[in-house]
């Protein structure tokens, strides 16, 4: 991994590149009027480039780098306040008030809608293994705007942890927040969105393991939800009901606690 500013970077730029570059211990090198593509061929190797407010994460083998936008939670957002519906939202039964741990946080289009239901009095904290892509989506969680003030507080709400799921969960009480919630990785691609396709070179495509659900029962006061294409006898084993989307390309399996969701 090579970390690099844009051509035309600030000195606080070019300061904050280096000390990620000795945070991570990867190699800092100045961009002068080197060509991405190009660097990339030469090198074969990521390059994460910082910007004043967004960064981009660069992989040899994509033509797109890989930066933060809301995509469809965007979209999400103005169906729901259009009263329509949404099926994260409803598998979760997430209501205002409530507290949201998403283990798998991706570029975080479902913790931004769950923080836009749950509000200002409700708590969403997004996991994600990889340091360069926490950093990327935090960064843009905090400087996206969007022509509405309530989603972008909602974006500025989410709390971000850098770390294994599991070991998060591990270090969590009982009950602890109300829904835990998983968008593993499918082996097949069901969003063809231009800025989801480079997520797929850098994101963990670990299964959930076991005991990962095992602590996130332990950890859910109402629920645990987990976003698939397939129900599995694990799942089963484990207490999870099938949410069936007839005719979608993912549905959602569900532990309900026995808590009612008021």
């Amino acid at each position: 991994m090579i970390i690099t500013t844009a051509k035309k970077a600030r000195t606080d730029e070019i300061e904050e590149a280096q000390w990620l570059a000795e945070t991570w211990d990867h190699p800092y090198e100045p961009r002068r009027k080197k060509s991405f593509q190009q660097w990339l061929r030469q090198r074969n190797e990521s390059i994460y480039a910082v910007g004043a407010k967004q960064d981009k994460l660069y992989h040899p083998a994509s033509n797109h780098p890989l930066t933060f936008h809301p995509s469809m939670a965007w979209i999400r957002y103005q169906r729901l306040k259009k009263g329509g519906k949404d099926p994260m939202v409803e598998a979760a039964g997430l209501r205002e008030g409530m507290t949201f741990l998403d283990g798998t946080l991706g570029l975080a289009s479902d913790s931004i809608v769950a923080s836009t239901v749950t509000g200002e009095m409700g708590n969403v904290c997004g996991v994600e293994c990889h340091p360069f892509m926490a950093r990327l989506v935090q960064k843009g969680l905090k400087h996206w705007e969007e022509d509405c003030s309530a989603f972008n507080r909602a974006m500025r709400r989410i709390n971000l942890v850098t770390g294994e799921h599991g070991q998060v969960l591990e270090n969590m009480s009982d009950h602890q927040v109300d829904v835990v919630y998983f968008d593993p990785m499918f082996e097949k691609a069901v969003d063809a969105s231009v800025h989801l396709k480079p997520l797929r070179l850098f994101a963990s495509h670990e299964p959930l393991q076991r005991s990962v659900l095992t602590e996130a029962i332990r950890v859910a006061g109402k629920r645990v939800v987990v976003k698939t294409t397939s129900f599995s006898s694990s799942l089963e084993s484990l207490g999870f009901t099938w949410m069936k989307r007839a005719g979608a390309s993912f549905s959602y399996a569900v532990l309900d606690k026995g808590e009612e969701i008021e």
